[in-house]
């Protein structure tokens, strides 16, 4: 573990991101792995992409503790059934559940990490990597 690197930083923040987004992408309608994997490259433009290492057990997770159901639908000629998840009621209620745990974390997260002011989710979207962030400093 090398604290200096910024891959392990990166790292332990998808880890930890993985959940709620795959979550987010199922709760959109049904998916199978890379599609998942590709929806998450698109929303969060590259930064917190899980690798397929990290995306398989949690879709293997979500199905056996029921919050989504797996199916397979077929492809082309000669090739792979793919493995289709769909969220349950009970996998839409848990990002609902996981969605209002993080709205109501991240603005003391940011103000821990920042020093500043708790900051709505407004100010904080605005603080992407492509806005300025000082109007939010105090």
């Amino acid at each position: 573990m090398k604290l200096t690197e910024p891959s392990f930083w990166k790292s332990l923040i998808n880890i930890g991101l993985s959940r709620i987004l795959v979550l987010k992408v199922l709760s959109k309608g049904p998916n199978y792995g890379y599609g998942i994997l590709k929806e998450l490259e698109f929303i969060t433009s590259g930064c917190c992409t899980p690798t397929y290492g990290t995306i398989y057990p949690i879709l293997k997770e979500l199905t056996k503790e029921g919050y989504a159901v797996v199916s397979e639908d077929k492809q082309l000629k000669g090739a792979q059934k793919r493995r289709v998840y769909t969220l349950t009621p009970s996998g839409i209620e848990a990002y609902h559940v996981a969605l209002e745990a993080w709205r109501t974390t991240i603005p003391y997260i940011y103000k821990a990490i920042e020093e500043v002011e708790i900051p709505s989710i407004e100010n904080i979207q605005t603080c992407l990597p492509d806005k300025d962030c000082k109007k939010v400093r105090k």
